[in-house]
């Protein structure tokens, strides 16, 4: 039959175990992002690109731009804590009726501003009239809601310039949802004048 204190040495015992798991957990919740944004070794997935710079034209180029595309691999639902997952499909598309123009990079980033994919592994050609479409599937959450594409376009002649749009969608838990964003020019590049 145990005594008293025995019964106390055992509270005691089983208090501290809480607690120290807890601190163990949060201590593994806490080392998922460093304090200056940059990822964990835990996030291979995701590098901040700070030395290579996005824009970069090419001496032929006489027309070009780099634009912003706002997209969301998930929104939330009635809070913060329920989310709803999207497939989101950017979409170049070259308007020029008779020139193509050139593609030169694809990259995706999520809600902190890091580099999570590379969608061309070199530039490529958009016929005129023809498109591109880029996806990044539903289960594919690293973008978070905050998530954006740059698209970085330029032509050797003169052409009326992209469209470049995301179409957000969804038809889980018996409903559908669907939108659009389209692309901002942040940077443009015109030697014809």
């Amino acid at each position: 039959m145990l005594h008293t204190s025995s019964y106390r040495t055992i509270i005691l015992g089983c208090i501290l175990l809480c607690f120290w798991g807890c601190q163990a957990s949060e201590n593994n919740q806490n080392t998922s992002t460093a304090t200056d944004g940059s990822r964990s070794p835990e996030r291979p997935d995701t590098v901040r690109t700070t030395s290579e710079p996005f824009v970069e034209f090419s001496e032929e180029a006489i027309l070009g731009g780099n634009i912003y595309i706002p997209v969301y691999s998930h929104i939330y639902q009635h809070n913060q804590q329920k989310t709803f997952n999207l497939t989101a499909t950017l979409s170049v598309r070259n308007t020029d009726l008779n020139n193509a123009m050139t593609l030169k990079k694809v990259y995706y980033y999520d809600s902190e501003g890091d580099l999570v994919q590379k969608f061309l592994d070199e530039a490529t050609s958009v016929l005129p009239l023809s498109s591109l479409s880029f996806v990044v599937e539903e289960e594919d959450l690293r973008g978070g809601v905050g998530a954006n594409f740059l698209v970085l376009w330029e032509s050797t002649t003169p052409i009326s310039k992209p469209i470049v749009e995301a179409v957000m969608i969804s038809t889980t838990q018996q409903q559908g949802i669907s939108f659009i964003s389209t692309g901002r020019t942040i940077h443009s590049l015109n030697r014809a004048e």
